[in-house]
C-alpha cells in the first residue's frame, strides 16, 4: 500500500489487491472511506493516520457492497460504520458466509492475496444506513450520496473544503472498469460522471488506481457512451 497526501486533510492509500482507502481529517476526528481487503493493512493505515494527524478515528464509510471494499473492516470494528441501505443484502451475505477452503480458493482467482486476508477478516454489519444522501462533520463538510451505476448501491463521498470527490468504483483508473454485475446500470453511471464533470473539482479519487483529473473522467464517460 502506498500513501499520497492529496491535500492538507486528505490521504489516499492505494492498494494493489483490494480497494483503495481514504482518510479525511476533520476538526476533531478522522473519517475513513473503504477498508480494502486486508484488516492488517487497514489497521496499519489507520494507525499511521492517527499518528500523522494527532486525532482518533471515528467513522468508516463504505462506498458499496463489494467484498474488496469491506473485507478489511475488522480494523474499524470500534467505530461507527456507515453504508448505503442498498448494500445491506450484499454485505450481509458475506457476514453470514462460511469461508471454506473451496470458497477462499474461488476468490483467490480474482484476488491473489485473499487467503491471507481471510485469515484476519472479522466481518460485521454496519451500524448506520442511509438511503440517498447523508452529511457528516460539524459543518457538514462531507456529503455522501448514492447514485447507482457500478452497482445499485454505488455511492460517492464529496469533501467540500478541499473539493475532493471519492468515487468508489464509479471510477477505476488504469484498468478496464468492471461492469459485470446484474444491478449495473451504465446509463446511471454516465449521468453521474456528467454531473461530476460540471463540479469543477480539484481531485477525483478512484476505488482502484491513482487520483485523476476531469480529463480522465471524461474519457471514462465517453468509453461507456461508446459501449452503449
Amino acid at each position: 500500500m502506498t500513501y499520497e497526501e492529496i491535500f492538507k486533510s486528505v490521504v489516499l492509500a492505494q492498494n494493489e489487491f483490494g480497494s483503495n482507502s481514504v482518510c479525511i481529517s476533520l476538526e476533531n476526528e478522522l473519517v475513513f472511506v473503504d477498508a480494502g481487503m486486508n484488516a492488517t493493512i487497514a489497521s496499519e493505515f489507520r494507525k499511521n493516520m492517527e499518528a500523522k494527524f494527532g486525532k482518533k478515528a471515528s467513522t468508516l464509510i463504505l462506498t458499496h457492497g463489494h467484498i474488496d471494499h469491506f473485507f478489511g473492516m475488522g480494523a474499524f470494528a470500534d467505530l461507527k460504520v456507515i453504508a448505503p441501505t442498498a448494500s445491506k443484502e450484499k454485505i450481509e451475505r458475506y457476514v453470514k458466509a462460511e469461508f471454506t477452503k473451496e470458497i477462499v480458493a474461488s476468490f483467490e482467482i480474482y484476488f491473489p492475496t485473499f487467503t491471507e486476508a481471510a485469515q484476519v477478516a472479522k466481518l460485521f454489519m454496519p451500524s448506520v444506513w442511509f438511503e440517498d444522501k447523508m452529511a457528516l462533520g460539524k459543518n457538514e463538510e462531507i456529503l455522501i450520496q448514492t447514485t447507482g451505476g457500478h452497482t445499485n448501491c454505488s455511492s460517492s463521498i464529496y469533501f467540500k473544503p478541499e473539493k475532493v470527490l471519492i468515487a468508489g468504483d464509479l471510477l477505476q483508473v488504469e484498468v478496464s472498469p468492471y461492469f459485470g454485475e446484474p444491478d449495473n446500470d451504465l446509463n446511471k453511471w454516465i449521468q453521474t460522471l456528467k454531473l461530476w464533470e460540471k463540479m469543477s473539482l480539484d481531485a477525483y479519487l478512484p476505488g482502484h488506481g491513482p487520483k485523476i483529473n476531469v480529463d480522465y473522467l471524461i474519457k471514462v464517460r465517453e468509453f461507456f457512451e461508446q459501449l452503449l
